[in-house]
Formats: structure tokens, sequence, C-alpha cells
């Protein structure tokens, strides 16, 4: 997990400093979470009117268990409401400010017909949590063709 932080925060220094072809997206939301707990599950979906593409995510103080601590959870909805669903129904785009329309996520359904939402290959997500203060960001790379419409990262 650590090493895949790492690989993240590079890539989103390298998208701040270097290359004009990653956009990076943040989520307006920040929460407050257990400092040295872990996370539990991740869960990507369509949310509100707009359709905007969301995270649903739940931390835990796992492995911080003991008599004295118990077990808790945390449950978090994060929104990146620069991302819409297409009018296919099945892609997520972000506008970007200079118009060009990049392709963050498909929807699809899964198991028994759920409605089942994929980062594309393109699209990385950046979780940041000094402190268990919660910062997200999606870095999309609109160069790179997506090797598979049901891949995540």
């Amino acid at each position: 997990m650590k090493a895949l932080f790492i690989i993240a925060t590079g890539i989103l220094a390298a998208s701040l400093t270097a290359s004009a072809h990653l956009y990076v997206i943040p989520s307006p939301t920040h929460e407050q979470t257990f400092t040295y707990g872990s996370e539990r599950h991740q869960q990507w979906m369509t949310s509100g009117r707009d359709k905007h593409l969301a995270l649903s995510t739940e931390f835990t103080n796992d492995p911080y268990v003991d008599r004295s601590n118990p077990r808790q959870y945390d449950d978090f909805t994060f929104d990146f409401p620069d991302i819409r669903l297409g009018a296919d129904g099945h892609t997520f785009y972000y506008h970007a400010p200079n118009g060009q329309v990049v392709p963050v996520a498909k929807r699809s359904e899964g198991f028994l017909g759920l409605e089942e939402v994929r980062l594309l290959d393109t699209t990385v997500l950046v979780m940041k949590k000094p402190h268990g203060y919660l910062t997200l960001a999606l870095v999309v790379d609109r160069n790179q063709e997506p090797a598979s419409s049901t891949a995540s990262l």
C-alpha cells in the first residue's frame, strides 16, 4: 500500500510540474478518519441528479484494535462533480477547461445486473491521509489509450 502511495504521489508530482497531458481532478469533499487505521473497501458509483462520479469508501481502526479500543468504522462518499456520465450512459467524462473531453471511467452491469463502475487504465486515484485528513484526486492521462474499458487500478 505504501509503494502504491509513493507511485501515485510521483505521478501527481509529475503532472503538476512537467506534463501538460495529465489532468488532476480533485474531489471537493474532505473527511477526517483514523490517523493510523486502514482502508477496508472502495466502490465507484454514479451519484446525484447530474450523474457524476463518486467513490464510497470505508476506513477502520485496524490493526489497532484491542480490548480498550474496539473496532470502529468510518464510511465516506467522495464526489467528483466535474466527471459526469456521458450521453451513451456508460462512460464518465471529464470536460477540461481547454475544451477537451477525456474519458475517466466505465459503467456496466455487473453481477446480478447491479451497476459496476471501474476506472479506466488511464486513470489513477491518489489518496492523501496526513493525520487522518483525507484528500482525494484522480489523475487522468489524456494521451494514453485505455487498454480495456473495464480495467481498474
